[in-house]
Order: structure tokens, then sequence, then C-alpha cells
């Protein structure tokens, strides 16, 4: 086929292959909608872009095409094939309004909502237009099947643009005030379902109540409120607006529920996770989709029925066998569609946790497919997505135990320390140290802790209080090296001292590769300033390190006698790769240091990473030494087997550890924008996320309440109130400037 027959042929083809290109797109984007909730692979979310962007462009390019060909043919004969070319007009317009399940690929396409609404009554206008220019040649029911079709798909065309629009952050916040008013006014009549405290004006006393509500949860008494249900709108949490004081209260107190709360916890921020994924990225939050649904099917069929019966000789072939396809499988996508929106909804989102361990990066770079893909991606620009793809670990871990430890760490700092075990109950070294958060102050300080707590609870913290100096340090330093120092101090208990397995030691290293791929992957929601380059230099301290020859920090005249350790083969597994690095660490070269000043403090992070380690190890070993408190037995001559008591020594450490890294979770978990959480569930989600959520769920401090702060004076009002208009008539309103009042108990307006 020459060039010349090729043109010919695209001339007479094109429109066909555009429009059955756009129907395979919106079967893919279905796929994928269904798919990016749960963290689809970087492949497949690039495929999903490309078809989110090129579906709009495919079936703008087909009106066009369309309308060029009507727009010729006015001075022309209309060709028999005109009237089946119109009646894919509509089907254009149900292609160009999406699918359901993906109105925005990124959270920046909400904002875009004004473009949309142009770029959808643009194109129903050349609709309507190619109607007006069509000869129908007396074909009434080709006319009325058009018609039928042509009112929903203008409609489903301007949805997706009005769907846009109620996920921008201006729309959330005004919805976000017309949903509280019932709250508000909930509120001041005393409550539908139980006795409300009295008006809270202050921090100070939504911290009196929300210690009442859950010491009487965990005595069993009757409950502040009797509904046990959080609230179902967690949207403004992602505008970084708080919840008022009453709503907070009530989910504080189903977070708080004896029987119920922990175990529910997982479930209940799940669905919040999944209700503001379908709000930000879909259409299924519209109150009228359903119908609409419903209406599209059944328009779809009935013209289905129309179009069979028409007389089909006089049409050529390909266009029936087009027209065909495109009504069955518009009638087909459209009706499971349909159910998913009307019936089961999309799946849950994927509460995994992902994975990404310092030491296991280094294991991989050293296999010669990966340094040549390394290489390769340098010279072209993408090392870093590289990085990211390759030792990001493709099998992430379960969170619902994470979730458990969150909640347990927050409710102790209600009501004190209490024990992380499943039972519940009391831990008896721990009882009555401390009596949970009572003040302002205390509750502040609850929310700043990254570790502070579970040392001092140990005695750890701070070192004058007999914990080691790189403990304290550890702490004091910048969050992200903070969590560079103890994700290597993790790895080096894990690999140099005996471990026993326990889930304390599963979970420790769970959170910390997780804060690792934070720091690498996503370090604005790590915490606002973290640097992924510090991840970067301390990669690269290690593999210099692995690098360096045993007889290097030797006396020259040495060298012959390790002449032979040349040819010895370099580490490659985990264990091997970390005991060579304790092993540097641990004895390093006698000789002073000429390297760079970044070299340099990349390589103290790695020693106050051995220091952290090794202080660990030595106060569980001094752990194994205490004597029991009030056990009799042992005075009646029981020995004690030293596998008992290392195991002892090794629970007490890693418990240590697990608590260290819950409060890192919670400590950056509460300092990530909202913005953030929300833009992370386009691709699946984070972790985080479910994190953020919860602690708001058990009345830890807002975003916006921190960043507020007054350090000396009182916090008085409350960050979430609703601010509304007062009016002394709805139909009239003053004239001249408005009177705004805030439902915070002050009777004096506010006169802009």
């Amino acid at each position: 086929m020459g060039f010349a027959q090729a043109v010919q042929w695209w001339e007479a083809w094109q429109l066909r292959v555009l429009v059955l290109s756009s129907l395979f797109l919106q079967f893919f984007l279905f796929v994928a909608a269904i798919a990016r909730k749960r963290r689809p692979p970087p492949w497949f979310r690039f495929l999903t872009w490309a078809a989110y962007l090129g579906s709009d462009a495919l079936a703008v390019y087909a009106l066009a095409t369309l309308f060029n060909r009507h727009n010729d043919r006015h001075e022309e004969p209309v060709a028999p094939s005109a009237g089946l070319e119109v009646l894919w007009a509509p089907l254009i317009l149900l292609h160009l309004g999406g699918q359901d399940g993906i109105t925005a690929y990124s959270i920046q396409d909400n904002e875009l909502w004004r473009r949309h609404f142009v770029i959808a009554a643009s194109q129903i206008g050349i609709a309507v237009y190619v109607f007006c220019r069509s000869g129908w040649s007396g074909d009434g029911r080709l006319l009325r099947a058009a018609i039928l079709l042509f009112v929903p798909g203008a409609i489903k065309c301007l949805e997706k643009p009005l769907a846009l629009k109620k996920a921008t952050a201006t729309s959330i916040v005004n919805a976000s005030d017309l949903l509280m008013v019932d709250a508000i006014e909930d509120e001041d009549n005393g409550g539908e379902n139980g006795a409300a405290p009295e008006r809270m004006d202050s921090l100070e006393a939504f911290v009196q109540a929300a210690r009442q509500c859950v010491n009487e949860e965990a005595e069993g008494k009757n409950p502040l409120y009797f509904d046990v249900e959080t609230n179902s709108h967690p949207y403004q949490l992602f505008v970084d607006l708080a919840h008022p004081y009453c709503i907070r209260l009530k989910n504080l107190q189903a977070m708080a529920a004896k029987k119920t709360g922990r175990e529910d916890a997982h479930g209940r921020v799940r669905a919040a996770v999944s209700r503001a994924f379908d709000r930000f990225y879909t259409k299924h939050k519209a109150s009228y989709g359903g119908l609409l649904r419903a209406v599209v099917v059944l328009l779809t069929f009935v013209v289905i029925g129309l179009f069979q019966e028409r007389r089909r000789s006089r049409y050529a072939r390909a266009d029936v066998v087009v027209t065909s396809v495109l009504l069955c499988c518009t009638a087909a996508l459209e009706l499971v569609s349909a159910s998913v929106v009307l019936c089961s909804g999309l799946p849950e989102p994927d509460d995994s946790v992902a994975q990404y361990n310092l030491i296991g990066c280094l294991a991989r770079s050293k296999k010669k497919k990966h340094r040549r893909l390394r290489c390769l991606s340098r010279l072209l620009g993408f090392g870093h997505q590289l990085d990211w793809i390759g030792n990001t670990e493709r099998r992430h871990r379960p969170s619902c135990r994470i979730t458990k430890l969150v909640h347990d760490h927050v409710a102790s700092g209600w009501t004190g320390y209490r024990d992380s075990g499943d039972d519940g109950k009391v831990a008896a070294a721990d009882a009555g140290v401390s009596k949970g958060v009572e003040t302002v102050n205390d509750y502040r300080q609850f929310n700043d802790c990254r570790g502070q707590r579970t040392l001092k609870r140990e005695g750890l913290f701070p070192a004058t209080a007999g914990g080691g100096k790189a403990i304290g340090e550890s702490l004091s330093m910048p969050f992200d090296e903070s969590v560079l120092v103890w994700h290597l101090a993790t790895e080096f208990c894990y690999f140099d001292h005996v471990d026993a397995g326990g889930e304390a030691t599963r979970y420790s290293r769970v959170i910390s590769n997780y804060m690792a791929y934070l720091l690498f992957v996503s370090p604005g929601m790590l915490v606002p300033g973290a640097r992924r380059k510090l991840f970067q230099a301390v990669y690269v301290e290690l593999r210099e390190m692995l690098k360096e020859k045993p007889w290097e920090s030797e006396d020259e005249d040495d060298e012959e006698k390790v002449g032979k350790k040349m040819k010895k083969k370099k580490p490659r597994a985990m264990d091997e790769i970390a005991r060579t690095i304790i092993q540097k660490v641990r004895d390093p070269p006698t000789r002073p240091c000429a390297c760079p000043r970044a070299h340099r403090a990349s390589a103290d992070l790695v020693r106050k990473a051995w220091d952290l380690a090794h202080n660990l190890m030595e106060f569980a070993k001094k752990k194994v030494d205490e004597p029991e408190v009030g056990n009799g037995d042992n005075s009646k001559g029981k020995k004690i087997e030293p596998v008992d008591q290392a195991k002892k020594g090794d629970d007490w450490m890693w418990e240590v550890i697990q608590g260290v890294w819950v409060e890192m979770l919670c400590f950056s978990a509460g300092r990530c924008r909202g913005y953030l959480h929300a833009k992370s569930l386009s691709n699946g989600g984070e972790y985080l996320t479910y994190v953020w959520l919860l602690l708001s769920y058990m009345g830890m401090e807002t975003m916006a309440e921190r960043m507020q702060r007054t350090m000396e004076l009182p916090a008085e009002g409350d960050p979430g109130a609703l601010v509304r208009t007062s009016a002394l008539d709805d139909d009239e309103e003053e004239e001249g400037k408005p009177t705004v009042t805030a439902p915070t108990g002050d009777s004096e307006a506010v006169t802009e």
C-alpha cells in the first residue's frame, strides 16, 4: 500500500477508528478506576494517566471530524452513512463524560473544572450542529434514537465538570459548613442522642470533656453520647479544617468504646479514606448519579432495539457493524458502571504499608543487572524513579496491627500508660507512672512526642535519668535525621543482637521501613522540609564503607599480610552487609578523616546510629540482670535459664523500639498537610493517611490548631466552629455591611 492509498484509506476509516478507539479507552478507564484504589504498579499508573488524557482528546477529535464531514456536505448530496454517523455523536458525548470512577486523575484536575465545562459545552454545541446539518431522509426511528441518546449524553458530559467543582477546596469548605449546621444546633439543644456537655469555648474545656469521655468508656460507665458512630464526612480534614469540639467528642467516644473501639478502628478509618477518595476522584458521591446511570442504561437498550428494527441494507456494512459494536458495548459498559454505583461501589482502598530498607537497597545495588540499569537511567535522568521502583518492596505489609498500636498509644495518652497487648490490661510496671493528658500543656506535649514518652517511661530519657547520650541525641536532632538514625539503629539491633523473633521485632522493622520509604519517596509527607538528599547521602556513605578494603585502616607495612583479601567476594546478603557495616563503625580507622564536610556529616549519622543501637543493646543486657519484682518463686530457688533471660532483654528492647517508632509515626502524620493526604489518594494512598485520620478521630491536635497555637495565652474558641451570617429574618438582609457571628458563646458581633 502506497502513501496515497494509505491516506485514502485513512480518510474513509478515520471516524470509525476514532470512535472505536474512544470506546476501547472507556473500557480501559473502567478497569483502571477499579484498580487504582489497590496501589497499582507504576507502569499501570502511567497507562491510566495516558488513557485519562487521551480519552478526552480522542473524543474531541472524533466530534471535530464528524463536524467537518457534515460541514463539507452542505453543497453535496447526503451520503447514506450520514444518518448512522449522526447516531455516533451522542455516544461520543457519553465517552467525553468519562467513567464514574475516574473523574480526576490527580488532585490538581479538580481545579480545572472551568476548562472542562467550556470543553463540554463546546462539544455539545458541535453535536447539536451535526444534528442540524445532517439529512435524515425520513428515517424517523434513527432520529428518535439519536435524540434519546443525546439528552443523557449531554447531561453526563456536563456532569464531569460539576463533579470536579464539588471536589475543589472551596466547595468542600462551603459544604462542610452546611453539614455542620445540624451538629452545632444539636450541641445547642443538648444533643439528640444523649446528654451533651456544656458548650466548649476553649481547648481546656475540650481536653477535660475528652478525658472524661475516655475514662467513662474505659470504666464501662454510661457514655457521654449514646451513638457510637464516627462522623461520616471527613472531607474538611483534607482542607485542614478541624471538626467542632462536639463532633470530635462523638468521634472520640466511638473510637474509645471498650468493646468495639479498638477492633473497629482500622475499618472505620479505612471507610473514611474510601469516602474521601470517592469525593476527590469519582462521581460516586453525586446524589443524582444513580438515577442518571439507570436512565442512560435504559435508553441505550431502547436505542439498540430501535436500531435493530431499522432496515440496514441501505447503509454500508462497515458502518452498521461499527454502530452495532458501539451501541452494544456502550450499553454493557453503562450497565456494569451503574451496577457499581448503585450496588457495591469501588473496592476498599489498599491499606498495606510500603517498605523501603536502606540495607536492602545496598544488597540490590550489588547485582550487576541493577548496576547497568542504574547507569542507563542516570544517563537518561530517571535515576531517582528507578531507585524508587526497584528498591521499594512489592510485598507491602498489613497495617491492621499497626493501627491497633497507634490506637493504644493515643488511648494511653488520655488514660495513662497501658500495655499495648491485645488483652488491654494495664501493665504492672507502668501502673501509676502517668495520669495521662489533664491540661492543655499535657495535650500539646503528647502531640509533640516523637519517642520521648516511651523512653521516659523506661527511664532512658533524658540522659541524666539513666539513658545513654546517644539516645538523647537521637531525638534532639532534626526529624529527618532522627528517622534515618533510628532506621539504621533498628537494622543494627536486628542483625547484631540475639533476636527473639517476636511481634514487636516485626512491627518495629515494618514501621521503620515505612518511615524510610516516606523519607525517600514522599519527604513532604514525612515532615515539612524533610530532605531526600539526606537519605541518598547516607546511602552513598554506606556504599563507600562496603567498598573499603580491610587493610586501608592498617599500617602500610602490613599490606602484604592481607594482600590475599583483595580476592574475597563482596557481601551481598542483607545480614552480611549489615555485619560488615557494624564492623566498620565499631572499629573505625585511627587515621584522621580527610573527606569533605558533607561526607563527614553522613558518616556521623551512621556512627550515631551505631551508638544508639549499642546503647539499646547494653540497656537490654542490664534489663536481664534486674531482679524480678514480686516474684516469690526465685526466692525458693527456681533457676532462670540464660535463654529466657536473653529473651526478656530482647523483648524489652524491641518494645522500646516499637514504642518510639509508633510515636514517630504519629508525629509525622500530625504534621502532614491535608492536601498532601488527598493528593496521595490518587496513587492508592499512604498508610500515613490512616494514622492521620485516626489521630483526628481520637481527639488529637489538628494541623490548623498546631499552626495557630498561643504559647502563653489560653487557647480560646473552637477552631472547628461554624462561622455563619446572623440575620433576624431569612428573607430579608440588612443593606450595607454584613454582620458575622461565630458560635463560640460570644454575644458580640464582628462587623466588617
